[in-house]
């Protein structure tokens, strides 16, 4: 039979097996309510977003009346654009016709400028050529240096040969501009054939030429006809004229005398009207 002592040491082991399993149940009971309460955060969060935010809220359905409103409303923006773009249109078309009418005035004006000008070219040359002091008066191009060296003394030492000479030379010169002033004067003073044994220093290789540079008086006459009633030009552009055309003197000795090489003239092209034409065409239609 069990003994008393016995009994009390089975009363102990009872009594520690039932606090280990309240321990165990009341640890279960904690773990679950830890897996239990994020949970029912979130589903809480979640029904609280579908309750403000509920993407199957009835919108209604749109009516005819107002799909009506809102085309009518679509269409009078177009109808005002429509306006805007047609008032613009005629703005165009008004500033076309304009443009077209000065374009005809300024046209006609240069007509008549260049008329003009050409009236005045021959009166002034018939004045020019109806000098009586011109009457007999010739002159021969340069053709040596012996000829070179009596025409600069000479226009130093006789000024009224010098006065005859330049009014002779404005007679035969029709250029307006100023280079191709100096280059008709080349023409007529010198020989061709006479040019390329000078330079404007008179260095040259093998054989030194003659310096057209030491012939001043000369240059004074050039300074005077290659100057027009518009513009006077000064000693350096006639050095640097020299300076261009005399290396290649030798490239115009076999051309015909009518036949020069005269200056280049930048001449700004006038605009082209063919597509203002055009457009003014297409508005009268």
């Amino acid at each position: 039979m069990a003994t008393q002592r016995d009994k009390k040491t089975g009363n102990i082991y009872k009594i520690r097996d039932k606090l280990e399993s309240k321990f165990d149940e009341e640890f279960e009971a904690e773990q679950n309510y830890l897996r239990l309460k994020p949970k029912t955060k979130l589903t809480s969060e979640l029904l609280l977003t579908c309750e403000e935010q509920d993407p199957f809220a009835d919108v209604g359905e749109p009516t005819i009346e107002n799909v009506f409103s809102l085309l009518t409303t679509v269409l009078q923006h177009i109808g005002q654009l429509n306006r805007k773009v047609d008032h613009i249109q005629k703005e165009v078309e008004d500033v076309s016709i304009r443009v077209l009418r000065v374009e005809k005035k300024l046209g006609t004006t240069l007509a008549t400028l260049e008329q003009l000008k050409d009236v005045v070219s021959i009166s002034d040359l018939a004045l020019k050529s109806s000098d009586p002091e011109l009457a007999g008066f010739e002159f021969n191009a340069v053709s040596n240096e012996e000829e070179l060296n009596e025409l600069d003394f000479k226009l130093g030492s006789d000024a009224e040969y010098q006065g005859n000479l330049t009014k002779w030379l404005n007679v035969k010169i029709v250029s307006e501009d100023s280079k191709n002033r100096l280059h008709e004067a080349m023409e007529i003073v010198f020989k061709r054939d006479f040019l390329p044994k000078c330079s404007w220093k008179g260095r040259s290789k093998p054989e030194p030429k003659i310096p057209m540079s030491a012939q001043q008086n000369i240059m004074e006459l050039f300074r005077v006809v290659g100057s027009n009633r518009c513009t006077t030009i000064t000693d350096k552009i006639v050095a640097k004229f020299f300076q261009k055309k005399l290396p290649y003197a030798k490239n115009r000795v076999h051309l015909q005398r009518n036949q020069r090489k005269g200056c280049r003239l930048h001449v700004k092209k006038q605009p082209d009207t063919t597509v203002l034409q055009h457009l003014a065409g297409a508005q009268q239609i």
